[in-house]
């Protein structure tokens, strides 16, 4: 991971009312020492944060440019990931910001810190803005006397979003926006106006199969797992996230690994994160969390199971009868197998 470019500016108004206060840099703050060690920061608070997915538009109208995507037309070149002018074009970004939360309807919206960072990851290009305030803490002066202080609050993201400015000018994801926007209705619209993003209503789907395909990739080509054990991992995945959910908890990655892996489960949160681009929060959609159980029956000599998204296409049901158009090759062979032995035993017969 590279950092490429970081720019502090600030937006705020402190108390409800208040005109808005604004001081914009000239030039990029350094991507080394502390800076490096804030835009780390923020870039596992959004690993770590539950992120809304989506893309750019308008009203619902993804053909439609928010102003926020056509700043970024015109700083950044279709062939060129490089920034023409970054200072300049963070600026503009937080003008808009400030237009934003002046309205006489967002007064009481607080604004902060906003730090606007460009970064490379897993071969691709971000750019990152993250709304940040100060939090109060202890600190010891030269002297030894303990005093109060603020810091900027990184434990947790409350507004932020990260572009992979690589997707979108592919044009080919539609998931190429990572965006937290707070929970109240009024600091959510707002923010979404800004970015100008709009939610990817199949999320929890595909979040759903991704987090299923992390727990089987990393049973098969991590730990070499057989089959019959990945699914039982799959199956307790399933368990513990119908368990969560009937708690009323979040469901996290980490739970998941820990409950899942439990002697891997760092290894695991991070290959799920990296190689199958999971959020620490899972959005969970319940008929693909169904497909994680197998369909199983077991009586009159005869176990069977098989995967249910099989069902009506290796697998139809028909009348009380199961029908197999595909079979496990070692399935196959055991019964060729004993049909050539009870040939041979026939013959011998004879």
């Amino acid at each position: 991971m590279a950092i490429k470019h970081v720019i502090i500016h600030v937006v705020k108004r402190d108390n409800d009312g208040q005109k808005v206060f604004k001081k914009l840099r000239e030039a990029e703050n350094s991507t080394a020492g502390m800076a490096a060690q804030l835009t780390d920061g923020l870039i596992e608070l959004f690993s770590n944060a539950h992120l809304n997915i989506g893309e750019f538009g308008v009203d619902g109208d993804n053909s439609a440019h928010p102003v926020f995507e056509q700043k970024l037309v015109s700083f950044y070149p279709q062939d060129d990931e490089n920034c023409s002018d970054f200072v300049k074009l963070t600026r503009e970004l937080a003008d808009r910001y400030e237009n934003i939360i002046s309205r006489d309807t967002l007064q009481s919206v607080k604004g902060g810190f906003l730090v606007f960072y460009q970064y490379e990851k897993n071969g691709s290009d971000w750019l990152a803005v993250a709304v940040l305030n100060k939090t109060e803490g202890i600190d010891v002066e030269d002297d030894l006397d303990v005093v109060a202080s603020e810091i900027l609050d990184l434990k947790k993201l409350h507004l932020g979003a990260s572009i992979n400015l690589s997707q979108w000018k592919d044009g080919i994801s539609t998931r190429y926006i990572r965006f937290r926007a707070g929970l109240a209705s009024e600091v959510r619209d707002y923010f979404e106006e800004y970015i100008g993003c709009q939610r990817d209503k199949h999320a929890a789907q595909i979040e759903t199969q991704k987090l299923k395909d992390a727990i089987q990739d990393f049973g098969k080509n991590q730990c070499e797992m057989t089959e019959e054990v990945i699914a039982l991992k799959v199956a307790q995945a399933h368990d513990f996230i119908k368990e969560q959910q009937k708690a009323g908890n979040e469901i996290k990655l980490n739970h998941v690994a820990n409950h899942v892996f439990p002697d891997q489960a760092e290894s695991f949160s991070i290959f799920a994160k990296e190689n199958h681009d999971l959020p620490e929060e899972i959005a969970i959609d319940p008929k693909i969390l169904k497909r994680y159980k197998k369909i199983s029956g077991r009586g009159k000599g005869i176990s069977i199971s098989f995967d249910r998204e099989l069902l009506n296409t290796t697998v139809k049901y028909d009348n009380g009868q199961l029908i197999f158009t595909d079979i496990p090759d070692s399935l196959r062979v055991a019964i060729e197998e004993d049909q050539a032995a009870a040939e041979d035993e026939e013959t011998l017969a004879t």
